[in-house]
C-alpha cells in the first residue's frame, strides 16, 4: 500500500542584506545550512511589509527594502512532509546595523551572521538557486533572476 505524502508551499520573502563583499545569513541552530533573513509571506500583506515584518521580529531592526532581484522556487522533503516554496529576493538596508558585529537574533532558534559572498557554498546558503541569484546581483546583471532546484522540461 502506498502511503501518502502531505504537501505544504511557501510564500516567502527575503533579504539579500550586504555591506561590501560580505552577506547577512540566517541560521536555525542544529541545522547544517544557511539561509536569508526573512521569512512567510501572510495573507493580506504585500511582500515587502512582510519582509519588513520578519526582519523585526527576528533581529528588532527597521529596514528599507529596495529593489527586487528576483524568485527562486525549491522543493524539499522533511519528516514525511513534502515542502515547495517560493522565495522573492529583495536588496534590503537594515538601520542601525554594524558590518563589523553579527546582529543579536530575537528568536532563540535563529542566529544571524557575516559571511564573504565567495563563501556562500561553505555555510550552506539554500535554496541553491539563491546562490546564483547573489552573484547575478553582485556580478552587475540588472535583468531579474529565476532559479529552480526542482526538475522540469519546461515545456508546454
Amino acid at each position: 500500500m502506498q502511503r501518502e505524502v502531505r504537501q505544504k508551499y511557501h510564500v516567502l520573502a527575503r533579504g539579500i542584506v550586504l555591506s561590501g563583499d560580505y552577506l547577512l545569513v540566517a541560521h536555525c541552530i542544529g541545522m547544517d545550512n544557511t539561509f536569508l533573513p526573512g521569512g512567510h509571506v501572510e495573507f493580506q500583506e504585500g511582500m515587502k511589509d512582510s519582509l519588513s515584518r520578519e526582519i523585526f521580529e527576528e533581529m528588532g531592526l527597521q529596514c528599507k527594502v529596495k529593489q527586487y532581484i528576483g524568485a527562486v522556487e525549491a522543493g524539499y522533503e522533511d519528516n514525511d512532509v513534502y515542502h515547495q516554496e517560493i522565495n522573492h529576493l529583495f536588496i534590503t538596508d537594515i538601520y542601525d546595523i554594524d558590518p563589523t558585529r553579527n546582529p543579536d537574533s530575537k528568536e532563540v532558534h535563529l542566529d544571524f551572521y557575516w559571511i564573504h559572498v565567495n563563501e556562500m557554498e561553505e555555510h550552506n546558503l539554500l535554496p541553491y538557486p539563491v546562490r546564483e541569484a547573489i552573484t547575478h546581483y553582485t556580478n552587475g546583471n540588472q535583468a531579474p533572476f529565476w532559479g529552480s532546484d526542482i526538475a522540469s522540461s519546461g515545456e508546454c
